[in-house]
């Protein structure tokens, strides 16, 4: 699209079927189809005041976007004056342009891109995060960064200790026997030294501290959420797992199955089938390996940090059946059967990670508390079971 091509503003009398925005900080490109005209309306910089104007005035609309930072509280704002709003990967629209733009990625093709792509059916569209689920987040990325900070400043002075000759263990200690041993090498550093480094070690404790009551926000918003107070009861979840999954995931009702959930997250393995070939692979270290059913290494898609959260969550279930210390029940022979098929450790979590997934989607879609008798079992068997237990109920009250 050419800059001649470009107007100022939109007519706000006419009618449009779609209105595509690329976002940006202080501004916005607009591409606009009309109901009456296959020709779009395009707008090269728009401010975010005019927009607002413009949504206020126009009739109602079908806006589209990108996700980015601050689209939920634009999807918001819209849906507001009685518009309708879709949200749509950058992926595809990259794509879009590739395929009819020769590769020619400009704001405006962006735009138009969106517009276009609203129409596809086939598109799943991207959800926007409702005013509790971004505060939840904005906490949570709040706590990473500090948590960030700390880790860094901690290396720092762990480093700066280790070029004067003072060894101090790997891993999180107590930070008065770190300023004793600084202190006691106050000779060797000097006075100065010694009050720069113990600076450090104040600004570990004031993040530390900072940290903590960021938990008991999440805490205190997380249990005041009816999805939050039967997610902190799965064992293996805790409060930044549980608040990651409602934030990411919202309406468990969007997922008809378990396994929707899983390849949602990213969990579920990548499909690469051709040629009808489905010939068997054998390993040498002889783990199962289901490459010739076309399932590959997992997607990775959906949200990066919920993954490593849950990875984290399988990990500790784990590390309790190591010790012993996880009860009989189905889950520890689940287990134990990963164990004797010989796979990998790495592959062992992932498929923890996507069981705690499908016992979370459980746990949501039938409102239960979690009952460690029932993780690890399947559908059929729990019907069984509660046919079985409803005919005895029926057997003794007759």
């Amino acid at each position: 699209m050419t800059r001649k091509n470009t107007l100022t503003s939109l007519d706000s009398h006419r009618q449009y079927a779609v209105i595509g925005l690329d976002l940006a900080k202080y501004d916005v490109s607009v591409a606009a189809i009309p109901m009456d005209n296959l020709s779009p309306t395009l707008v090269e910089r728009m401010v975010y005041s005019d927009l607002m104007e413009l949504a206020s005035i126009v009739s109602p609309t079908l806006f589209v976007m990108e996700p980015c930072n601050g689209y939920s509280l634009l999807c918001l704002e819209l849906q507001a004056l009685g518009h309708e709003t879709k949200v749509i990967s950058g992926k595809a629209v990259s794509m879009w342009i590739n395929t009819h733009m020769s590769g020619q990625k400009t704001d405006i093709n962006d735009a138009l891109a969106l517009a276009r792509l609203a129409f596809d059916c086939d598109l799943q569209p991207i959800r926007e995060k409702t005013l509790e689920e971004s505060r939840m987040m904005t906490l949570q990325a709040t706590r990473r960064q500090l948590l960030t900070q700390r880790t860094k400043t901690l290396v720092c002075f762990k480093g700066l200790c280790q070029q004067w000759g003072i060894r101090l263990k790997a891993g999180r200690r107590s930070l008065k026997k770190m300023r004793l041993a600084v202190e006691a090498k106050t000779a060797l550093l000097s006075e100065s030294v010694v009050h720069a480094l113990i600076q450090l070690l104040e600004r570990i404790r004031d993040l530390d501290h900072q940290i903590a009551e960021l938990d008991k926000a999440l805490e205190a918003i997380l249990m005041q959420d009816e999805r939050g107070q039967l997610l902190d009861k799965v064992f293996g979840i805790g409060p930044q797992i549980a608040t990651r999954f409602i934030t990411v995931v919202g309406d468990i009702r969007r997922f008809p199955s378990p396994r929707s959930l899983v390849a949602y997250i990213g969990c579920a393995p990548r499909n690469i089938i051709t040629g009808h070939r489905n010939l068997p692979k054998i390993k040498k270290n002889g783990a199962p390996d289901l490459s010739h059913k076309g399932q590959g290494k997992i997607s990775r898609h959906g949200d990066k940090y919920l993954r490593s959260l849950l990875i984290q969550g399988a990990a500790s279930i784990y590390m309790q059946y190591s010790k012993g210390q996880l009860k009989d029940c189905a889950l520890k022979d689940w287990i134990k059967k990963q164990i004797d098929s010989r796979k990998p450790y790495g592959k062992i979590l992932v498929s923890l990670a996507a069981k705690l997934i499908r016992i979370m989607w459980a746990v949501l879609t039938y409102k239960e508390k979690f009952d460690i008798d029932k993780a690890g079992v399947s559908r059929s068997v729990l019907a069984s079971m509660e046919k079985k237990r409803l005919t005895d109920e029926a057997v003794e009250s007759a």
